[in-house]
């Protein structure tokens, strides 16, 4: 998961490049399997959860060198400061 707060003048923008930016790649890393985009409109909070097939595709896709370091170069122009990352795991899912 990537908590972030876009700069309140680019918040439209900041949306728009996770669609844009990040979803195009992520769709090619081996293992993925879905991603939520979580907006706060009041805070311009970002919440980012993206779900992968094994703890091993995520770590990859988010590590040095994957598509997430990559594409943040270009996105955080767009942000108050770094996002938080944190790993959970899926316990409970109701399809």
């Amino acid at each position: 998961m990537k908590v972030a707060h876009a700069q309140p003048d680019r918040f439209d923008e900041a949306r728009a490049a996770v669609q844009e930016t990040f979803l195009p790649w992520a769709r090619e890393q081996p293992g993925y399997r879905g991603f939520l985009l979580l907006t706060d409109w009041d805070t311009h909070q970002l919440v980012g959860i993206s779900f992968w097939e094994t703890a091993a595709d995520a770590q990859t896709s988010g590590g040095a060198g994957g598509y997430y370091e990559e594409r943040m170069a270009d996105f955080v122009g767009l942000l108050v400061g770094p996002p938080a990352n944190t790993t959970h795991e899926v316990t409970v899912h109701e399809p």
